[in-house]
């Protein structure tokens, strides 16, 4: 990333300060002093993953887990609706969005929905690498799409007004979740498979499928999605694809931090158990304060205060809002 001039550089101070950011996926460890840094990163709201392959009651135990959290912080708030964010943001405060990246925690009955959605739980991806009861992930080989529930689960959740996730999905799952949802659907934190061709990055027709009924991706600073020795610079070209391909309109960041995961034992060996190995994350964007280097690189990309604000949170606030309201 080239060097800002003064003028440039308190202009980045300015917008970021000012701009409803969005980060579409922090998994990190969570405690007050994360969420200290979360704020300082200028962070307005962001989607937190509570449960994954977890079954009712361990989900549930996560999400009181989360609860008591913010029931002692200083920082954090809940996230029920978009008028939370725009409070979060006036407040100064960073709201979080419970989600799922996963559908065991419904144990196949949607009768679930409503009670997880009175918990606060407003995003859920519809599988995790391999298949699910809802349809294919991006690992599973035999790309069959969606399932006869995963169709019912993506019409209740449009329904009751949560927000369905592509991330993780494969191919004809993502095409055809698309074509079942009324909504605007996300990738949260995906990137580009013509640039790396990782099975969780999106190929061109998944985006622009994405686009054409609203939806937003999340450029990920997830190590293994960006390039085998990863730099903010990489990341920003990412971002400059998706606006030549779709448009300013569907194109947004989910981060997906581990902070604190390579140093607790347990979630070490989760993350060598999916990615093989330990990954250093982007010269540049290394941690969560250092969010603002984003808004610092798209400056020096050319893009405008406007198109910055989209990117930074404003295409998923459009979303969001047509969603859960």
């Amino acid at each position: 990333m080239k060097k800002l001039t003064n003028e440039e550089e308190k202009r980045a101070l300015e917008l970021h300060k000012k701009s409803i950011i969005i980060d579409s996926l922090n998994a990190s460890l969570m405690d007050e002093e994360y969420f200290e840094k979360i704020n300082k990163g200028g962070v307005t709201a962001w989607n937190y993953t509570v449960a994954m392959g977890q079954n009712l009651s361990e989900t549930v135990k996560g999400i009181a887990q989360m609860y008591k959290l913010m029931k002692n912080s200083k920082y954090i708030t809940l996230i029920e609706d978009t008028e939370d964010i725009k409070k979060a943001k006036k407040e100064g405060k960073t709201g979080v969005i419970l989600g799922f990246q996963n559908v065991p925690p419904l144990e196949g009955n949607l009768d679930l929905l409503s009670v997880y959605h009175k918990l606060g739980v407003r995003i859920i991806q519809l599988s995790y690498h391999f298949k699910t009861i809802c349809g294919d992930g991006c690992k599973e080989p035999s790309n069959s799409g969606l399932s006869l529930f995963g169709e019912e689960l993506i019409k209740a959740m449009n329904k009751q007004g949560m927000v369905v996730d592509l991330a993780h999905v494969g191919e004809k799952t993502e095409l055809d979740a698309i074509g079942v949802s009324e909504k605007p659907c996300i990738a949260s934190h995906s990137n580009i498979y013509s640039i790396l061709p990782a099975p969780q990055n999106k190929k061109d027709n998944m985006i622009k499928a994405l686009a054409k009924k609203g939806g937003v991706i999340g450029i990920t600073a997830f190590p293994r999605l960006v390039e085998p020795n990863p730099t903010l610079d990489m990341l920003l070209n990412y971002i400059d694809y998706v606006v030549q391909l779709v448009g300013i309109d569907y194109v947004g960041i989910g981060t997906d931090f581990a902070e604190g995961w390579a140093e607790d034992p347990t979630r070490r060996k989760l993350l060598i158990l999916i990615d093989g190995r330990i990954y250093n994350w982007p010269e540049g964007i290394e941690t969560i304060t250092k969010f603002s280097n984003i808004t610092r690189g798209l400056i020096s990309r050319g893009y405008s205060d406007s198109d910055i604000e989209k990117i930074l949170g404003g295409n998923y606030m459009r979303v969001l809002k047509e969603v859960i309201g």
